[in-house]
């Protein structure tokens, strides 16, 4: 899972086990090694002989991400157009195993992805997770063929990346005084939250995804979501205001906190952090944000205005797309490309821009995107309701999450290559544990890998279902927290009842309804 493009089985029905611990790889193959022994301790528990050892083969007629596995009554062996592809090779027999009790079925695989970006989101900046957290995603995410993790590094609440530069992004923006929560009452807990990775941290976890055929995507968002920055160096922001790191969540009086688009400090700023993050970060994409920016500060700054007037600038959206253009060019000047929210887009905002479509309710939503889309921009698809985590199950049921088609309505068949692909997402103000975490990933992660890698018509949720079954106990055999008895929607009157306990008063019923949703010992 995903399902394989092309299985087919060979005239001779058997299955071998395999050696999981000696593989052998060809040459151009020989740094996948550390992907492909970890996917298959997956799909093996338990140490054993084995009857046959995986070849591995790179073969530069096949695409990247391409491969192809033949097992028969002579051995098991691999064809890989890349190490990546050779990853996923082994992710796929990891499952296989998985689903035939740890042996290999006689047959004929032949498989490459559907979309070049199959990602993930998690948000560290609502709630920080331990750098081992992260760890553990990237093997479930290579397991499902994901290939890019996408780290929402700053925000209102918490600012989580080293910075030696401005070490107040630290002391100051990292840590908030309390948070409020929904456990049967909104209500604050008054508790201190906060903390932030090492540089050397994350350079670890980028070798080691890298190692899973994963790269991880930074996100710094602005001009907007940046009051943890502006709580740490006020004089960035319109009008030099103390402010503390934000203790609630959602678009609020706080919103309207963003970095002053007339101050060139503040581009100093931003310029200087982001060389930080390209230090730590190699992948060419890195996301600015760009969402959410309530602009009242903008219109009641002199500067600001003054800028608009010298730029001949009609609003402040347009000075939104002045100063995300300024960033843009600055990461462009230095091979990186830059990434926005779909409500950030601006008709001023530079074409080489890629949107992250999210929101189809706002700032022109699907249409705007397809319309850039079809002008030659590109895209990447993560709709709020259907591939984000953090919505129970009730408002986002597992069917409809395998069900989302990531061509957006309106992009032209000839432009629909500008999608770049899909990209699911954990926002964590009402994750406050791994236990949370991972019960709304599980099993929506399956799901969605589904929809990156498998072709249109060969998706079908019944068969999903089937072949879901053994994942269950993987999840419990790694101890992992899932949703169980998903897989059919709810009612729609208890559906109702649930999404409205959510919003207004426990965020946590659903997982405690769910038997906690705690994976057996």
């Amino acid at each position: 899972m995903p399902i394989p493009n092309v299985y087919r089985e060979t005239r001779y029905e058997g299955s071998l086990t395999i050696r999981r611990d000696t593989a052998l790889f060809g040459t151009g193959l020989t740094g996948a090694r550390e992907g492909v022994l970890a996917m298959l301790a997956l799909g093996q528990p338990n140490e054993q002989p084995g009857e046959t050892t995986l070849r591995f083969v790179h073969n530069p007629a096949l695409e990247p991400e391409q491969y192809a596995i033949s097992c028969g009554v002579g051995g098991a062996s691999v064809d890989a157009g890349s190490e990546t592809a050779a990853i996923w090779a082994a992710a796929t027999i990891a499952q296989l195993l998985l689903e035939h009790d740890g042996r290999l079925p006689y047959g004929l695989v032949e498989d490459k992805p559907r979309f070049g970006w199959r990602g993930l989101l998690v948000d560290v900046c609502r709630h920080f997770f331990p750098i081992s957290t992260l760890y553990r995603l990237i093997d479930l995410m290579a397991y499902y063929k994901y290939n890019r993790l996408h780290l929402h590094l700053s925000d209102d609440q918490g600012f989580r990346f080293e910075s030696e530069r401005y070490p107040r992004l630290n002391s100051v923006g990292s840590w908030r005084k309390s948070t409020l929560k929904k456990h049967g009452v909104a209500a604050q807990d008054g508790t201190s939250h906060g903390g932030y990775y090492t540089k050397r941290e994350l350079s670890e976890l980028v070798a080691y995804a890298k190692a899973r055929g994963i790269e991880i995507v930074p996100e710094l968002d602005m001009p907007g979501h940046a009051v943890a920055m502006l709580a740490a160096y006020p004089a960035l922001g319109c009008f030099d205001e103390p402010l503390e790191v934000a203790t609630h969540f959602g678009v609020s009086d706080y919103s309207k906190q963003l970095l002053c688009a007339g101050k060139e400090e503040a581009f100093a700023f931003v310029c200087t952090l982001l060389e930080e993050l390209m230090e730590v970060f190699p992948f060419p994409f890195i996301h600015i944000g760009g969402d959410e920016a309530v602009k009242d500060n903008w219109k009641r700054c002199p500067r600001c205005q003054s800028l608009m007037r010298e730029m001949g600038l009609k609003n402040e959206r347009e000075l939104q797309g002045h100063f995300l253009n300024r960033v843009n060019r600055f990461l462009r000047e230095r091979g990186r490309t830059a990434i926005v929210w779909n409500d950030g887009l601006c008709a001023n905002l530079d074409a080489d821009v890629t949107a992250q479509f999210w929101v189809p309710f706002l700032s022109g939503g699907a249409g705007l995107t397809a319309r850039r889309v079809n002008a030659g921009g590109a895209a990447i698809n993560s709709h709020c309701l259907r591939v984000y985590y953090d919505y129970p199950y009730a408002l986002t049921p597992l069917k409809k999450t395998y069900g989302f088609e990531p061509i957006l309505p309106g992009i032209r068949r000839r432009s629909e290559a500008g999608v770049r692909g899909i990209e699911a997402a954990i926002w964590t103000e009402w994750i406050d544990s791994e236990e949370k975490l991972f019960f709304n990933t599980l099993p929506r992660l399956a799901a969605t890998a589904e929809t990156g890698w498998t072709a249109r018509g060969r998706k079908h949720y019944r068969d999903f279902l089937l072949r879901l079954q053994p994942h269950y106990a993987l999840y419990e055999r790694l101890n992992l927290p899932y949703a169980k008895g998903v897989e059919r929607p709810l009612p729609l009157g208890k559906r109702i009842r649930e999404i409205k306990t959510f919003l207004l008063t426990d965020s946590h019923a659903e997982l405690r309804s769910n038997g906690t949703g705690t994976a057996k010992s």
